[in-house]
């Protein structure tokens, strides 16, 4: 299967399609709407919605119901196991069914190192130069302002921007020309685990003709943007082993195997230059004269663009950075010992941790397959446990091994029906503007098992600036954006259903 179909201008390019009867005008957003927006985007965020906290993600299921149920939405709260999720449904009668995806939590927030007291006590900024500054609400052109807080692009920002279209059309009397469902997943920052036992319990109900996601942050261009897949990811854990008890250094080592030294040699051999993963056919994808054109022809998000950004040196062997999401990767994130101190010990045990990303052709079976075998080769003992007293005397390579899966990879054709609607749709609420189609993003979703539970096709809306800090300190979101999050969404429900 190839990454890419049609012609290269189909595959990540910015598109201009032609209006539908609707002026973007009549979806132009009031001052006095604009500062509704804020106010109520500024109550949700200040709930905590960190992944563990459930009294705050009971908190945000409720704000959530309490929203959508006056709009006329069955609003249910289902469980599985111990974890909730939201779902709503609002039948209009329509021909076509469109399932929008919510990630309803967020990652842990270290206090000490954001430039404000609580990350879930927003903060109104305003850009002087090259820094935010605090300030209050009308001091300032409001589109030209951000909201500092936790969660605000990740991903209460696209959350609330379908919140509030929701409100939009339902005060103009505007009904929708689709169809709606919603489901609202509150573990997605713990890798939806659920949601595989989700969907066999309740398919029939989340059955529809297309799935839209909001997540995600743009591109540097900073305009509208659409990506049509996602890398999966999987999780593996290498432990290497020494003498059983820790031993003196001086008189041991050059006699009793060091750990570190086996775990290093063991990194070098799977890992190369320029991180290029030397085991064998763990990368099976070859691009084509053709993808390699449209790589080369690619001028936004070079590079250069993100050394200039990240204030970093890159890897600059590909032709362009997006060519590096069509590969699996393998992810060194860590390495310990077992010592608690360094002075004159060999640790008994050194372990390395990895994250593997993957593409829809390798999945994480495979690559944990190729990985085992690679490992083999270089003479070690596989085990699922820590080896016993008598394997160590036997051997002198030992290793364990444990792996976990998240989601899996996705790719929606970049030239499919689906988003060309989509990107209708976004003309339609904004405007004759430039959508930007990336044809899989570097990162993960949990959308692949909807795509394969449900036999559909998934594209996500990215409203976010991509200077938003997800998942780091000072995360933030521009207003402007989450206006024209809104008003993108208000031109997709209001078109008609030709997907």
């Amino acid at each position: 299967m190839r990454y890419f179909t049609g012609k290269v201008s189909m595959i990540f390019s910015l598109v201009v399609l032609s209006m539908g009867s609707v002026s973007a005008q009549e979806f132009d957003l009031s001052v006095k709407e604009k500062n509704e927006i804020l106010s109520e985007f500024n109550d949700y965020l200040s709930i905590s919605n960190v992944s563990d906290d459930a009294l705050g993600i009971q908190n945000n299921l409720d704000f959530l119901t309490n929203y959508l149920t006056p709009l006329g939405f069955e609003v249910t709260k289902w469980k599985v196991e111990e974890t909730p999720y939201l779902y709503a449904d609002l039948d209009v009668g329509a021909e076509k069914t469109l399932l929008i995806y919510l990630q309803l939590d967020a990652l842990p927030a270290d206090n000490s190192n954001w430039d404000q007291k609580d990350p879930f006590s927003p903060v109104l900024k305003h850009r002087v130069g090259g820094a935010w500054k605090a300030i209050e609400k009308g001091s300032e052109p409001i589109d030209s302002l951000a909201l500092f807080a936790r969660g605000a692009s990740d991903s209460k920002g696209p959350a609330f921007s379908l919140l509030y279209a929701l409100k939009y059309l339902d005060r103009k009397g505007i009904t929708p020309e689709v169809n709606i469902k919603i489901i609202g997943d509150t573990e997605e920052e713990k890798g939806s685990k659920k949601l595989t036992s989700l969907l066999a319990l309740k398919s029939d109900e989340l059955a529809a003709d297309a799935l839209l996601i909001l997540d995600g942050t743009r591109s540097l261009a900073d305009v509208p943007t659409l990506t049509f897949g996602a890398r999966g990811i999987a999780t593996m854990k290498l432990t290497v082993y020494g003498a059983p008890s820790e031993l003196h250094s001086g008189q041991y080592s050059g006699i009793s195997p060091n750990p570190w030294y086996l775990m290093n040699h063991l990194v070098a051999s799977m890992v190369g230059d320029h991180e290029e993963i030397l085991i064998d056919e763990f990368d099976p994808y070859k691009e084509s004269a053709t993808d390699l054109r449209y790589f080369e022809s690619l001028d936004l998000g070079t590079f250069e663009q993100l050394e200039s950004r990240l204030e970093s040196k890159l890897y600059n062997d590909r032709l362009h950075p997006q060519q590096v999401y069509q590969h699996p990767s393998l992810i060194l994130r860590g390495i310990s010992s077992s010592s608690a101190s360094v002075k004159t010990k060999i640790p008994t045990e050194v372990t390395a941790e990895f994250e593997l990303r993957l593409t829809p052709e390798t999945p994480a079976e495979r690559q944990f397959d190729l990985i085992q075998k690679h490992i083999q080769k270089q003479g070690y003992l596989i085990l699922p446990y820590p080896p016993t007293k008598a394997q160590r005397k036997e051997y002198l390579k030992l290793l364990s091994m444990e792996t976990t899966v998240g989601s899996v990879a996705f790719r929606t054709p970049i030239d499919s029906k689906f988003g060309d609607w989509l990107v209708s749709g976004i003309q339609r609420g904004i405007g004759k503007t430039e959508v930007l189609k990336l044809n899989t993003t570097g990162g993960s979703q949990p959308i692949g098992k909807f795509i394969d539970a449900l036999q559909i096709e998934g594209v996500a809306l990215r409203i976010p600036n991509p200077d938003a800090y997800i998942h780091a300190a000072n995360e933030n979101i521009r207003l402007k954006n989450l206006f024209e999050g809104i008003r993108s969404l208000l031109g997709i429900l209001t078109q008609s259903d030709d997907f």
